[in-house]
């Protein structure tokens, strides 16, 4: 079968119902299937429902239940109607007249609505008419049918597609299924969506039915659309399925214009997470407006202090789905989103919108600094065990690539298939997808990963899909973590399986959620890194960290590091020098001091030692740190002394040939402290 790259449907756009009896009946008699008697029943039941209906329109004005018909045995031998509003003769006509109907529209001569195919349950003889007209269509069916098992879908897919091509072919009236679009596709999925806006569906669908059925049905319609799709019949995949559908972000017409707007303007260059983060600030924004300033019909109409009074009002706001109130990052956030929405709209100039911003950036809270929290050796041992053993070898690779690669979760979701290779000397390199950073970027990776993502290519590459379009690429790429035919969710690859790891090792809470989630990886692997001496620019290349400052988080908060040079100064025994020492020797600082320089130690450091200086005293009020009587070193900065001091004499040297007499005095008597320290240490003075 051919694909078709959005093709749009063959019929016309003026489309009328019309009957067929003379056709109908000459293709009766053409099927050597049915006997006499059967075609004298088919052609009957024909004339009575055209005597009954001779315009095809008014049959669709009478009520669904009517045209449906009956749909249980029983009530169909006693030939009564189900109420008194219904007409019972109607009702059995077209009942009878259903192969009819399905006859029409295989032809192109009636388009049956949304509610008679969701509403009739099972069709049948569908596919035994569609056979008898000499349509290719029954063998397309199972051709896409045999590619959606060949992708790994259900044991059911064969009905799935069925049921899915079936209702798509009779709605539009064009058996041709090589002229089948995405967006036809997406009309069977919102129609199951708003099934419950159908008119009359109540009386054929009971309430239990309604809150279930409707699953089932979205779940053969994508399942279709997938299908279709790797078949080369259209020329996307359906979009998944939202949760929760995005309410008004206000009920104000022109201040939803305006919001309306500016989502789609940004919808432009934002990802989509971050289209949802503004979405959400502008429906805060408009639920304030809505509870606490009625009157306010246009943005126009807002000050400085209205907004102030949002923020006070957002802050004190409870979560979306618990009594506590909302946390400081996403306050934080909801913030920002509102500063940069009023900056856009005045600096812009739209109409109905302030002519300066209403917010600043001042208003936008500082962010705590947090350090990484990396996962102790205790518990990143069994927790790796455990992924070891994960039946799926999607969700293994992935969270053995988290773990190794120390990438993001939307890196590594959309890796592609070719993603692997290796460095000259044989070491796994990997090719992360475009994510946060909006670059790729090539990092070593551990053999272990590497094993897992070859198994994956292997799998990956007995699979018949087409490959996707790849949104920041424009151009279609196979990816390495598909399943069923389409990109695998994040909760599939990493919290599902990681929620059972940690489970299966212990690492969960009081109320049984794990302890560990993806992104701990990766603050794991810089952590590692910084400990093992990795080079701030390596940790920003492995990370993807676009500026030092980033990577320089592991590198001063490596715990391993902080210790050593702690132990070096304040443990008993440890060897000093500089004035500080023998205050430190003798235990003559107070527990407050001690106190302090066990939490903030690493603030310390200097080029050639550490200045033990408390903020209480004040901040430093000279450079001649070398002769302060807070400074102290350890032998850890010999090689640095060592170095200062040949700069010294060089420097000394220098100026004595140009004859500046108070310059070679100075770094004289820095060499001279120089050597004094290194011989407190115990330290020769001659670089190596």
């Amino acid at each position: 079968m051919t694909g078709a790259t959005a093709r749009a449907s063959s019929q016309p756009t003026a489309f009328r119902p019309a009957h067929a009896p003379v056709d109908y009946n000459r293709f009766l008699a053409s099927r050597t299937g049915y006997s006499l008697e059967w075609q004298r029943d088919f052609h009957r039941a024909q004339e009575r429902f055209q005597e009954h209906f001779p315009d095809l329109e008014g049959w669709f004005a009478r009520p669904l239940r009517e045209r449906l018909g009956w749909r249980g045995a029983e009530q169909q031998a006693r030939r009564s109607a189900p109420s008194a509003e219904l007409d019972p003769t109607a009702c059995w006509v077209s009942f009878n007249a259903r192969p009819y109907l399905l006859w029409l529209s295989l032809t192109g001569r009636l388009r049956l609505d949304w509610g008679w195919l969701l509403g009739i349950g099972v069709l049948k003889r569908w596919r035994l008419i569609a056979s008898q007209l000499g349509l290719p269509l029954v063998v397309q069916v199972e051709q896409v049918a045999d590619r959606a098992a060949e992708l790994g879908l259900t044991d059911k897919c064969h009905e799935r597609v069925r049921w899915g091509v079936a209702r798509l072919v009779l709605h539009r009236a064009d058996p041709d299924l090589g002229t089948l679009t995405i967006d036809e596709v997406e009309e069977l999925r919102e129609a199951i969506r708003q099934v419950r806006q159908i008119s009359g569906i109540e009386q054929v669908l009971s309430d239990r039915q309604l809150a279930t059925t409707p699953t089932a049905w979205a779940t053969c319609a994508y399942q279709t659309g997938v299908a279709l799709f790797h078949a080369g019949v259209i020329d996307r995949p359906p979009r998944r399925e939202r949760r929760e559908q995005r309410g008004p972000l206000s009920s104000r017409p022109k201040i939803a214009a305006i919001m309306h707007r500016y989502v789609t303007e940004r919808a432009l260059v934002d990802r989509p997470s971050s289209l949802n983060q503004t979405r959400a600030a502008l429906r805060r924004l408009g639920i304030w407006l809505e509870a606490e300033r009625p009157e306010v019909a246009s943005l126009i109409q807002l000050g400085r202090t209205d907004l102030v009074e949002f923020l006070t009002w957002l802050n004190d706001q409870p979560k979306q789905r618990s009594p506590e109130p909302v946390a400081p990052s996403y306050y934080r956030t909801n913030v920002w989103q509102l500063v940069a929405f009023f900056r856009h709209i005045s600096q812009a100039e739209w109409d109905d919108a302030p002519v300066r911003p209403l917010l600043l950036n001042a208003d936008v809270p500082r962010a705590p600094l947090r350090v990484p929290r990396y996962i102790p050796r205790e518990q990143l041992d069994p927790l790796m065990a455990a992924i070891r053993q994960l039946d799926c070898p999607l969700q293994r690779a992935a969270l053995l690539v988290a773990r190794w690669s120390g990438a993001r979760r939307s890196e590594i979701r959309r890796l592609h298939l070719d993603c692997l290779d290796a460095y000259p000397d044989g070491t796994p390199r990997l090719r992360l997808a475009i994510g946060k950073s909006r670059k790729e970027r090539m990092v070593p990776i551990h053999q272990e990963a590497a094993n897992a993502i070859r198994a994956v290519q292997q799998q990956r590459r007995r699979e018949p899909d087409r490959g996707m379009r790849d949104p920041d690429l424009g151009q279609r790429v196979r990816y390495l973590f598909v399943q069923q035919g389409r990109l695998a969710s994040p909760d599939y690859l990493f919290a599902i399986p990681l929620t059972e790891a940690c489970a299966k090792v212990g690492l969960v809470d009081e109320d049984g959620r794990a302890l560990v989630t993806p992104h701990r990886f990766r603050h794991t692997l810089g952590t590692q890194l910084a400990e093992q001496g990795a080079r701030t620019r390596a940790i920003m290349a492995i990370l993807g960290h676009q500026s030092a400052h980033m990577s320089m988080t592991y590198a001063a908060i490596s715990d391993a590091e902080v210790l050593r040079d702690y132990q070096s100064v304040l443990a008993p025994g440890a060897v000093l020098a500089g004035p500080q020492a023998t205050a430190i020797r003798q235990g003559a600082i107070s527990q407050e001091a001690l106190d302090w320089l066990k939490t903030n130690f690493y603030k310390t450091e200097l080029e050639l030692g550490r200045c033990l200086r408390l903020p209480q005293e004040g901040p430093c009020e000279c450079d001649l740190y070398l002769s302060c009587a807070k400074f102290v070193t350890t032998r850890q900065y010999a090689p640095r002394l060592r170095e200062r001091l040949v700069v010294e004499q060089e420097l000394a040297a220098d100026a004595e040939q140009r004859s500046w007499g108070r310059e070679v005095e100075r770094h004289q008597r820095i060499a001279d402290r120089i050597r004094c320290l290194l011989a407190e240490l115990g330290e020769p003075d001659v670089v190596s």
